[in-house]
């Protein structure tokens, strides 16, 4: 999912009872100046192994921990906060459903978590974020990696989520978009569309792809490169002529 930005930090897509499409991808693109993408991962531990690909191979900016109010801290919550840390991936936390957890529970779960995140294998600040203030201060020091930004959010009386939509709106890309150097591209899937062809999915580590442009696909099993022709690329379900260091997309490719 994505969540669109305008100039002023309003959000784009608002979905309405008019059927506008108002959530189409296409539209909230071209009305944002800014756009939050979201990959939704595994929480059970049956799926780790995808979890684990998703903040690998899609290389994502900041981590996102859901911790539900009511049922505290499991043990998955430690494991995706390990993986984090171990790849130097950002984090904060957003304790959600605060409306339906006795304030005896959310307290209990509060200090727990804070706990963990202060432990010798985490070594984080955690900071609750209650006012505007605090969101500035968390989205300003926040690429250090050792602070962590708690939110706590209802998404039943909507408390607090004001505050966690600035701090997004606040965050920048960590990855440098290296626009000089040579083009490299990351490949994550491969599919084949009928009509279209050989179809990639994956993320510009650097430099700008443009249409047209003849790129080294490889290595193959015996370390060969084989050239392609970019006949297509497609961001955000958007065509596009180019794309550039930092940004995900899809080539349809001519062989």
């Amino acid at each position: 999912d994505i969540l669109g930005f305008d100039a002023q930090g309003a959000i784009v897509n608002r979905p309405d009872t008019h059927g506008n499409q108002s959530l189409d991808w296409t539209n909230i693109c071209q009305k944002s100046t800014k756009v939050v993408t979201f990959i939704d991962l595994a929480g059970h531990e049956k799926y780790l192994k995808t979890t684990v690909f998703g903040m690998t191979g899609y290389a994502p900016d900041y981590a996102m921990l859901m911790v539900g109010a009511n049922a505290g801290i499991i043990g998955m919550t430690k494991e995706h906060l390990g993986l984090a840390l171990a790849l130097g991936v950002p984090v904060f936390v957003v304790v959600t459903k605060i409306d339906m957890a006795p304030a005896n529970v959310l307290q209990e779960t509060m200090k727990l978590l804070q706990k963990i995140l202060r432990s010798a294998g985490c070594r984080k600040i955690p900071l609750l974020v209650q006012t505007n203030d605090d969101v500035i201060t968390c989205a300003t020091n926040f690429t250090s990696e050792r602070l962590c930004p708690i939110f706590q959010v209802s998404n039943v009386t909507g408390e607090n989520l004001d505050l966690l939509k600035k701090f997004l709106n606040l965050l920048s890309t960590r990855m440098e978009a290296c626009l000089d150097e040579p083009a490299e591209f990351q490949i994550d899937d491969l599919y084949v569309v009928p009509g279209v062809g050989t179809v990639v999915s994956g993320t510009t580590l650097k430099g700008i792809i443009k249409v047209g442009d003849n790129l080294q696909l490889g290595p193959d099993p015996l370390g060969q490169f084989k050239t392609v022709q970019i006949r297509s690329i497609h961001r955000k379900r958007m065509s596009v002529k180019e794309c550039r260091g930092g940004q995900t997309s899809s080539f349809a490719l001519r062989k």
